[in-house]
C-alpha cells in the first residue's frame, strides 16, 4: 500500500526486525530466544521501570508520539509489541498525511 507521498506504509515484517533488535538488546536476560510469543516479563526478565525505558526506546527509534498507557498496559509478549508499534506508525503516518493536506488546503 502506498500513500499519496508515494512512499510505503509502515511494514510489520520491517517493524517486527527493528522491535525485535531494541527488545533483545534492552533486556535484562539477553540469552532468550527471541520470537512473537516471548514473554517480556517471564522469558526475558523485564521489571517496570525497564518497560518504561523500552516504551521511550520505541517512540524515539519508530518516532512516534507518546504511547498511552491504555495501549501498553495489555503488552505482554513481542508479539503484542509488534502489533502495537504497527498500529502507531499507521496512526502517525495518518495524521501526519491529514496535517499535510489541511496545509496545503489552507494556502
Amino acid at each position: 500500500m502506498t500513500s499519496s507521498t508515494g512512499t510505503s506504509s509502515p511494514n510489520e515484517d520491517e517493524t517486527r526486525s527493528k522491535v525485535y533488535a531494541v527488545v533483545g538488546a534492552m533486556a535484562p536476560a539477553g540469552d532468550a530466544t527471541l520470537a512473537d510469543d516471548t514473554r517480556l516479563i517471564a522469558d526475558l526478565a523485564y521489571d517496570s521501570l525497564r518497560l518504561i525505558e523500552l516504551t521511550l526506546a520505541l517512540e524515539e527509534g519508530f518516532g512516534l508520539g507518546e504511547l498511552a498507557q491504555e495501549r501498553t498496559a495489555t503488552v505482554t509478549t513481542l508479539g503484542d509489541i509488534v502489533r502495537l508499534v504497527t498500529e502507531a506508525r499507521r496512526e502517525t503516518e495518518a495524521q501526519r498525511e491529514t496535517e499535510a493536506r489541511q496545509a496545503g488546503a489552507g494556502r
